[in-house]
């Protein structure tokens, strides 16, 4: 019963790959920060960019051809912060305790047809997580392709899925040594884990040849970075609460010793870090309406988005607390761009779908926010793409436009590098060498 469910959903997720598709007379974007490319053909053979050639070198043949004129090809978009395991928010703005396949399945769905083709889940139950990984390499659902974490390691005793609670070094030992075994792409460490217990499962992972990732409280973004971290989420706050992440805005020094420290920290041991400002633009800014009526809402289930109003993390401020954090919100822009300018690695995320970020849409309102952040597009689009990759040591695989990579591509109908906005006028994503339009791909089975 359970092999013929899987074999119906394989037939309906993915059709069979063209042995040969040309696409025609395109501007490359390479996604490495290379020149523009005009008047390019790409063959893709069995889902492989096989030839890049000047318009009209490449013979024509009875594959499909598909005659692309003024259309601008980057590679496809890499989303570093994207939860798989979609939990509904109630109507009394808790989770609920067990995913929702039907969201999970939409979300994919949306992420792809925003030519999100790879993502990174930074904390996911371990084996669902796995599964939903296995099902999207196996094309049996319509999904990006997968890189997980599992359970997040968590130093207190909050334990929802998916944080695992630990106390002691041999806790820590435990859990990464069961995640390591299971399969996981890497481990992640929350922000009540002290520094003794991050070194602890720093040293256990990368003993498994694994990354650990951070989203970070009581260790400091330096003391991790001189621990060893491979990558870092959100921003680099002192404070756990939301309105406490506002005070720390207001007194940061951003020439000040802090700051030189940490990116001296960051730099010299080439972390990456995610910003995922929409994550916090969608709660510093939880009272703006734009957020509650946006259309993009209608792309989920109301079994998701009916929860949203009362589980938004900012729900209950005042007035006068959303003045402070919209006064404050420039500070975090000077602060991402100051990451860009000292040359701290970064990439972007969206902590999709948290409250108002809906899953692909959010993606490109998180490149838009770091280009309102002083970031020109041409680095955006390279941190989206080519960075991503390097991040996540894909590059031999995915990330650029280069001959003998995974076909993952997006083909826009303007030049996403003359105005960011432009990356969402998306007119077919290809994953893995097979070309769909954004709606196809959101067509139900």
């Amino acid at each position: 019963m359970l092999s013929s469910l899987l074999l119906t959903l394989a037939l309906a997720a993915a059709p069979a790959p063209n042995a040969e598709i040309l696409l025609v007379d395109v501007t490359v974007l390479d996604g490495r920060g290379g020149a523009p490319e005009p008047h390019r053909d790409i063959l893709i053979s069995d889902g492989v960019i096989a030839r890049i050639a000047p318009t009209g070198e490449l013979p024509r043949f009875a594959g499909r051809v598909l005659e692309l004129p003024g259309r601008f090809v980057t590679p496809g978009f890499v989303d570093m912060h994207a939860h798989v395991l979609l939990h509904p928010w109630k109507a009394d703005g808790g989770l609920s305790p067990r995913y929702d396949r039907t969201a999970v399945l939409r979300s994919l769905r949306l992420l792809l047809a925003h030519g999100v083709t790879t993502l990174r889940d930074p904390g996911s139950e371990t084996e669902a997580a796995l599964t939903f990984r296995k099902l999207a390499k196996d094309g049996a659902i319509v999904s990006p392709r997968i890189l997980t974490a599992g359970r997040i390691v968590n130093g207190s005793s909050f334990d929802p899925e998916p944080f695992q609670p630990v106390a002691t070094a041999d806790d820590v030992r435990r859990e990464v040594e069961w995640q390591a075994a299971a399969g996981v792409d890497a481990i992640k460490v929350y922000g009540s884990l002290p520094p003794d217990l991050v070194q602890v499962a720093i040293e256990t992972a990368h003993a498994r040849k694994l990354p650990v990732i951070g989203h970070l409280g009581r260790t400091s973004w330096t003391e991790a970075a001189r621990l060893g971290i491979d990558g870092i989420e959100h921003g680099p706050w002192t404070s756990d609460t939301l309105f406490g992440r506002v005070a720390w805005l207001e007194k940061l020094d951003l020439d000040g010793p802090f700051m030189k420290e940490m990116l001296a920290a960051l730099t010299s041991r080439q972390v990456v870090v995610d910003p995922t400002l929409i994550a916090m633009h969608s709660k510093l800014f939880g009272d703006d309406p734009s957020y509650r009526q946006s259309p993009d809402l209608a792309l989920l289930p109301t079994s998701v988005t009916d929860g949203w109003p009362a589980g938004s993390f900012t729900a209950s401020w005042t007035p006068a607390q959303y003045a402070a954090a919209h006064a404050a919100w420039p500070k975090l822009e000077a602060l991402v761009k100051r990451f860009h300018e000292a040359g701290v690695r970064l990439t972007v995320g969206t902590d999709t779908p948290t409250p108002w970020v809906v899953p692909g849409t959010s993606f490109h309102r998180e490149m838009a926010l770091l280009v309102e952040s002083g970031i020109p597009a041409g680095a955006v689009l390279k941190m989206a793409t080519s960075g991503a990759a390097e991040a996540l040591h894909l590059e031999k695989e995915v990330g650029s436009v280069q001959e003998g990579l995974q076909a993952d591509l997006v083909v826009l109908r303007a030049d996403p590098t003359a105005g960011i906005a432009n990356a969402r006028q998306i007119e077919w994503v290809v994953h893995a060498g097979v070309p769909r339009r954004p709606a196809e791909i959101l067509a139900e089975p």
